[in-house]
């Protein structure tokens, strides 16, 4: 399993925002660094073209009224990703709408169109990316 988004820096020096008040839905497990949105006020995990509110901090046990914490997704921030899929020819530095893998936990190279996530710059050789948050739910 992918390791999930993991914070590197912020353009403007700014510490990450921890967000601490919300439950997770009902049922729903979660990952540690998985991509989230905000739906009905609840944590659930992000779709690959759905604008992207933060990353959880830790894992999450599927349950009922289950309390998470999330680094929110904010203007400035840079994460390291891996990706999967067959990198499309348009998956290099510059593209700016790659989609969320199916599992929240990586970026997709193989889809560049409607997704939340803006390339920096990519390491063949390790398989991973350094990304922004484009599409941010809390923008």
């Amino acid at each position: 399993m992918p390791q999930g988004f993991k914070y590197v820096y912020n353009d403007y020096g700014k510490d990450p925002t921890r967000i601490t008040e919300q439950l997770m839905t009902d049922g729903e497990a979660g990952f540690a660094n998985q991509a989230i949105k905000i739906v009905g006020g609840r944590i659930t995990k992000a779709e690959p073209t759905d604008p992207i509110a933060g990353f959880l901090t830790a894992n999450i046990e599927a349950g009922k009224d289950k309390p998470a914490e999330y680094i929110l997704a904010r203007e400035g921030d840079w994460y390291d990703a891996a990706y999967t899929g067959t990198a499309d020819a348009g998956f290099v530095s510059g593209a700016t709408e790659v989609a969320l893998d199916a599992d929240g936990l990586s970026a997709d190279a193989a889809a560049i169109v409607g997704g939340p996530l803006a390339v920096f710059e990519v390491n063949t050789e390790r398989k991973t990316a350094r990304v922004k948050v484009k599409n941010r739910q809390f923008s």
